[in-house]
């Protein structure tokens, strides 16, 4: 009796055991059968949601990495990133450019060797250094390996084959057009022209009011515009300097006496500055102990202390890589900031 028991006790567990695993089995199969439905249901859809964004998501980066625009140039048509991330430049003003459009440049090629300008400096301190203008190193331009290169046909045409096959290259031909020309044909290679159309007017209205201010407040001075290069004080032909003269409309010192030689520039002793005598000076310092000390040296004489701007302590001392170098729209803007500040305008 008790061996009857023992059986049919091993026999209802054995059976538990088998009707447990179909049931599992059955279960399952309901399970694989609800998810290859077509996702009708609430719950199975809104997963399949999930794993569908992510996909897209991890997608995207390679998607936009794959889009282009193709821009004609000197060279024919160039196909570059639609949203290129690491762009060189081979002309000192393309730092600006970029930096005006919202992009810091990956690597960009100082001006005569002097490092990045002091007034974009600051803006520049994840920027790669490739060489000058003058003289870039390819070397360097390479390792940094930019997805775009920005080059000027005077400079670089020579070596454009070189730079083609380092990253795709627009050649600009337009160092003879104007500043903002040059810098709309930039903005367009990354299809930024509405954007350059709104930096443009910003200028724009700024001299305007510059402008106005500088003839209601300072209306009969005299200006006399200079440089110190190569150790020599140097006098600006008036009718060349687009800011100070046009734009903004001050009156220059009389040049009558001195020949210019057809050229924009003329260097002066210190016995001419008499003859000029100006109210205000702005003077524009090149870079180096030289001309520091060529600067100082005029400055130590007797004939400057009796300037009237020196005695009316109108003397301005600007820096030659923004007023002679920076052409694009933050040193175009600066210089008339600077003027404004020379004069003691309000903001």
């Amino acid at each position: 009796m008790l061996s009857n028991i023992h059986f049919f006790s091993h026999f209802i567990r054995r059976g538990a055991v088998v009707l447990a695993v179909m049931l599992l089995v059955a279960l399952l199969a309901g399970c694989g059968a609800n998810g290859n439905s077509g996702g009708s249901a609430n719950g199975s859809t809104s997963e399949q949601t999930d794993s569908s964004s992510n996909s897209t998501s991890s997608a995207s980066p390679s998607t936009t990495e794959a889009e282009t625009r193709t821009i004609a140039t000197v060279k024919g048509d160039v196909v570059v990133p639609a949203h290129p991330k690491k762009v060189a430049g081979m002309l000192y003003v393309f730092a600006d450019h970029l930096l005006a459009l919202g992009m810091e440049p990956h690597a960009m090629v100082t001006y005569n060797d002097l490092g990045f300008p002091e007034y974009l400096a600051g803006q520049m301190k994840d920027t790669l250094v490739i060489g000058s203008g003058e003289a870039p190193n390819f070397e360097a331009l390479l390792q940094a390996e930019p997805d775009l290169i920005l080059a000027s046909k005077t400079l670089n045409e020579a070596n454009y084959d070189e730079l083609s096959k380092i990253a795709p290259t627009i050649l600009f031909d337009n160092e003879n057009e104007g500043d903002w020309e040059r810098f709309r044909e930039t903005a367009a290679v990354f299809g930024m022209e509405a954007e350059a159309d709104r930096i443009q007017a910003e200028y724009e209205t700024k001299v305007i009011d510059v402008h106005d201010r500088l003839a209601a407040e300072a209306p009969d001075e005299t200006v006399a515009f200079m440089r110190v290069q190569d150790k020599q004080l140097q006098l600006i032909q008036p009718s060349d300097n687009f800011t100070l003269f046009g734009a903004l409309g001050l009156t220059p010192a009389s040049v009558g006496g001195i020949d210019f030689k057809d050229s924009w520039n003329v260097p002066i002793s210190a016995e001419v500055l008499p003859e000029l005598n100006p109210d205000r000076m702005f003077v524009i310092l090149r870079p180096g102990d030289a001309n520091k000390l060529a600067l100082d040296n005029i400055r130590d004489t007797s004939i400057w202390s009796y300037l009237n701007a020196v005695k009316n302590e109108k003397v301005y001392i600007g820096d030659a890589n923004l007023w002679f170098a920076g052409f694009g729209p933050i040193g175009l803007s600066k210089v008339i900031d600077e003027v404004a500040a020379a004069f003691s305008l309000q903001p």
